[in-house]
């Protein structure tokens, strides 16, 4: 583990806030979170904000996007809101700077600060709209938490809204994945991640259904898959990524960023940057994470060397995720598997990309390994 600093002469246009407080910790959640108690946030705010002092020495910094993320950022209070943003290092003046919000934490007066702040994007954890998959996900709101919440966003002066939703869960029917995503449409945000369940392993999800032999069924998330595109397209909304939908002109710029390959920098605890070759993670602990910022002014990280060629195959690999696809000059090493793939329907060649046909998103990751060689 180091904490050494070293300065870049690359410019940094992307930033990742993490916060790691939940009221509730749900049992799917992989994330790096605590419980929102005051033996865990005390001390947050003053030291993520001196590592952003340190990021600001050490980096040329310049947020085109902004992306707090958790956790659940807006589980922070009014005061630590207004704290966090007087001490901000850049100006509060990013192209896009989005917020995830749970529905129980969202108030019109944390709204309002948001907003005033510089926030003009909201992405909000609905997750489904139907009180059976809500109670298996253990979130504590219903669906008309999520409509109010909307409205109260609305009303602060928010127009570019996401809405987060889970499909293919345990015991879920097609019927009831249908009633969310209308409910979600009906809402009009202008833009819909829909997720396919994972299984993370340190999760209570992966040790009630995988342990126990329960959990996925590949074909099943298939016909979930199909249905969720096929559904939001018929209501306007493309998809630019394998699990993102939008209207026209209001994908998230912050994300397609990292499906780029382009290098971005991550704060708070357990928070992951990665800037040209080298890639580090904060250290998920929030203790520590206090007192190192506190005592050395700089975030306890473990580093990872990256090599051109693992860069490149995550450029293949996040790539293909995306409606644009890859660059042909990625995939000259494999020149046989890009005929076969092509050959097969699973890859079409426009200009000087290559992007997945729906057949094709339906096997990305095989499709990738291929590609990567």
């Amino acid at each position: 583990m180091s904490a050494s600093n070293f300065v870049t002469s690359a410019v940094i246009q992307h930033l990742y806030i993490h916060v790691p407080f939940c009221a509730h910790l749900c049992p799917y959640c992989g994330f790096f979170k605590t419980r929102n108690v005051p033996a865990e946030t005390r001390g947050f705010v003053p030291a993520l904000l001196a590592e952003l002092r340190w990021a600001r020495a050490n980096f040329d910094v310049r947020p085109l996007t902004v992306y707090f993320g958790g956790g659940t950022p807006t589980a922070l209070s009014v005061s630590q809101l207004e704290e966090l943003f007087a001490g901000w290092p850049w100006p509060l003046t990013a192209r896009e700077f989005t917020v995830e919000a749970n529905p129980l934490t969202v108030s019109a007066r944390k709204a309002a600060v948001l907003r005033a702040a510089g926030v003009n994007r909201v992405s909000l954890g609905a997750q489904a709209f139907d009180a059976a998959s809500l109670r298996l996900l253990g979130r504590r709101h219903d669906a008309d938490g999520v409509r109010a919440t909307v409205a109260v966003l609305r009303a602060a002066g928010f127009d570019n809204l996401n809405l987060d939703l889970m499909y293919a869960l345990p015991g879920q029917t097609f019927a009831q994945w249908a009633s969310s995503l209308s409910a979600a449409v009906a809402l009009a945000p202008e833009h819909l991640s829909a997720y396919n369940l994972s299984y993370e392993e340190d999760t209570e999800f992966f040790r009630r259904f995988i342990v126990s032999g329960g959990g996925a069924d590949t074909d099943r998330e298939r016909e979930f898959f199909l249905r969720t595109t096929a559904h939001l397209a018929r209501h306007g909304y493309a998809q630019y990524e394998i699990s993102n939908f939008a209207r026209a002109g209001r994908e998230s710029a912050h994300n397609r960023a990292y499906w780029r390959g382009e290098d971005y920098l991550g704060c708070g605890p357990g928070a992951c940057s990665t800037v040209g070759l080298q890639r580090w993670q904060n250290l998920a602990d929030n203790r520590r994470y206090i007192e190192a910022l506190t005592v050395t002014g700089a975030p306890p990280r473990d580093i990872e060397p990256l090599t051109v060629k693992m860069k490149t195959a995550e450029k293949i690999m996040l790539g293909l995720r995306t409606r644009e696809g890859v660059p042909l000059t990625l995939l000259t090493d494999q020149p046989d598997a890009l005929e076969n793939l092509i050959r097969e329907g699973l890859l079409t060649v426009s200009g000087d990309r290559a992007a997945l046909t729906l057949a094709g998103r339906l096997v990305t990751d095989s499709v990738a390994e291929l590609l990567m060689g």
